[in-house]
């Protein structure tokens, strides 16, 4: 869940939220936990926690029901351009502003995820880059992100001879931001 990523960026406890919120602690605990649904939760519960966070109902919602990881995420990004097509991906990002939102909502891997996939199209398609993101373009992760099999391979076998050839193999745009990635087009 991005809530509980949400919540530490915002360097808030979950005792400090309850507070307040003045909504009970073992609802907040439930709510960021994913025990409870914020789907069924009365609004009198659920927009006072929205209020302490400064969030709308609307995103407190969208990161309460986001179960996925960040490898989910990075393969629906990259079935997504191979439905959509890359131009209209491009423009659907860019026109939604979906990457103003993860921003907005401490949802940083992602929101550079999808800057680094905007500007490896882009480039692809001889569009002109987008400046609307530079303020994120001059920021990158602190640890790298490798893709998963890389990461179970060198716990299996103790070498980084996968990693390292991988990091060597990356798309630049993603590796700015150390997120280390292939083949976004073929899957």
């Amino acid at each position: 869940m991005l809530i509980d990523e949400y919540i530490k960026n915002k360097k808030i406890s979950l005792y400090k939220l309850a507070e307040l919120s003045g909504v009970s602690y073992p609802t907040v605990y439930n709510l960021v936990n994913g025990k409870s649904d914020i789907n069924n939760c009365a609004l009198g519960k659920v927009l006072p926690i929205a209020k302490a966070l400064d969030l709308s109902v609307e995103d407190l919602v969208f990161l309460c029901n986001q179960k996925y990881t960040f490898t989910l995420f990075k393969s629906e990004q990259c079935h997504l351009v191979n439905r959509m097509g890359q131009v209209e991906y491009v423009i659907e990002v860019l026109e939604d502003k979906k990457i103003d939102r993860f921003w907005r909502l401490c949802c940083y891997a992602e929101a550079m995820y999808m800057v680094a996939m905007v500007d490896y199209l882009s480039r692809l398609n001889d569009i002109p880059k987008c400046t609307n993101y530079n303020y994120i373009r001059s920021q990158k992760l602190k640890e790298k992100i490798y893709p998963i099999d890389a990461v179970i391979e060198k716990k299996l076998t103790n070498k980084n001879s996968l990693l390292k050839k991988m990091e060597k193999d990356a798309i630049p745009e993603f590796l700015a931001f150390n997120i280390v990635e292939g083949d976004v087009i073929h899957g």
